[in-house]
């Protein structure tokens, strides 16, 4: 596959018993993500009329950069999903409603070309966690010096901030003297 952003079939294409595409060694998609070990996987589809149901695993390992420390970790993904590919001239958008789980694990083809490169990216990016964390009990940096304080201890007096409700707690041990 020299060329990913054009990796895709044609709606036309898929037979009435459906098509199976594996895929291995993908490490190049885009600028976004950096990719510690490529991603394999594969992709299985089935036309029903103007849909297509797809199913799918991913595997790979991403490097993320931690919320806190800001230093990089490995990130390793298995992601198995199952989704409903529709035109997109059947994307309704004029009226504000609430989507079921279903309707969440829609995507959108247009001119009858299923892309496989922009479903694999969409997938690694909705696999990807919310807070990106080294470890769970990272420590971050010190917010006055800017020691990475999983390494090190810096000497820094970081002033904690005190709480807005700590004169509730003056007021009711002023009433049981």
């Amino acid at each position: 596959m020299n060329d990913l952003k054009n990796w895709g079939i044609l709606l036309e294409e898929i037979p009435p018993e459906g098509i199976k595409f594996d895929f291995e060694n993908i490490s190049d998609l885009g600028d976004e993500l950096i990719i510690k070990e490529p991603f394999s996987g594969y992709f299985r589809l089935k036309k029903l009329g103007i849909e297509v149901k797809l199913e799918g695993f991913l595997k790979g390992v991403v490097l993320l950069e931690c919320d806190r420390c800001l230093t990089f970790y490995e990130f390793p993904i298995e992601h198995a999903f199952k989704i409903n590919i529709l035109p997109l001239a059947s994307l309704n958008i004029e009226e504000e409603k609430e989507l079921s789980d279903e309707e969440m694990e829609v995507s959108f083809y247009e001119n009858s070309w299923i892309s496989f490169y922009d479903l694999l990216k969409e997938e690694i990016f909705l696999s990807l966690p919310y807070k990106k964390l080294c470890k769970p009990d990272c420590k971050g940096l010190c917010p006055v010096c800017g020691t990475n304080l999983n390494e090190n201890i810096c000497k820094c007096n970081v002033y904690k901030k005190e709480s807005p409700f700590a004169i509730l707690k003056e007021l009711f041990s002023e009433k049981k003297l």
